[in-house]
């Protein structure tokens, strides 16, 4: 996939539709990748009950405000948005790690 021009740069509505696509696409990796990072945490989570972390949550929501407030977006989006992908990772982490320790194991 090509680079999309500047959103400046743009000369027709499938110029923005590229750009629009072009990063979607990024974010869909980006996500993925994090995603790998979730899952390979779990190797150093002592048990089940170390995955939610709501200490580590709770730091990361006040990161993800404060990049909020040097941008166009607003606080409330930003922390709706992180708020469902930290806690959809959660579960996933969860899922991933009871499929690699059998019932009963490190709980």
């Amino acid at each position: 996939m090509s680079l999309p021009k500047q959103p400046d740069a743009c000369t027709s509505l499938e110029d923005i539709r590229a750009g629009i696509d072009f990063h979607d696409r990024q974010i869909f990796e980006a996500l993925q990748k994090r995603l790998g990072y979730v899952k390979a945490a779990v190797q150093f989570k002592a048990n089940e009950q170390a995955i939610p972390a709501p200490e580590r949550v709770a730091a990361m929501l006040q990161e993800r405000l404060a990049w909020a407030g040097g941008s166009e977006f607003d606080a409330g989006f930003i922390k709706a948005l992180y708020e469902h992908i930290i806690h959809w990772n959660i579960q996933r982490q969860i899922m991933h790690w009871r499929s690699l320790h059998p019932a009963g194991e490190g709980a």
